[in-house]
């Protein structure tokens, strides 16, 4: 496996463990429903970190592309686990239909929740466009 292989693996690793850490706290937190959701994002996202790492052997990108496109993968990722984390403790619901119902915070709190779910959202969503047109270059 090649050095931007393992950083998915383990950082993949690393949020499914934070995830179920995140678990634990879904009872303490203003929003518990936000709680859940950060929990299964933690969760999710990080096997998927697992499931990219083991395929990125296979893509064969440059080193450069390689790694750019890595750490944008699992640093968007990390970034909205905590955007989630941190809408459940400020109970920042007013972005979430559902999971958010009723619940309010201040306009800095939900702004800072806001542009990290814009922020991650749109790297992470940049850099899987990336993998699969440099990808199917390659093919």
């Amino acid at each position: 496996m090649n050095d931007a292989a393992n950083v998915l693996c383990f950082t993949g690793m690393l949020l499914f463990l934070l995830g179920l850490l995140n678990g634990f706290a879904i009872p303490k937190l203003r929003s518990p429903r936000m709680g859940l959701a950060a929990h299964l994002t933690a969760v999710q996202c990080g096997t998927f970190l697992i499931a990219v790492g083991l395929l990125w052997p296979r893509l064969a990108f440059s080193l450069m592309w390689s790694g750019v496109l890595a750490h944008a993968l699992w640093a968007s990722l990390y970034v909205l686990w905590l955007a989630l984390l941190l809408a459940a403790a400020f109970g920042a619901g007013s972005s979430f239909q559902i999971a958010g119902q009723g619940m309010t915070a201040s306009a800095p709190k939900q702004g800072l929740v806001n542009a990290l779910l814009a922020i991650s959202t749109l790297v992470c969503t940049a850099a899987v466009v990336a993998v699969l047109i440099l990808w199917r270059w390659r093919a």
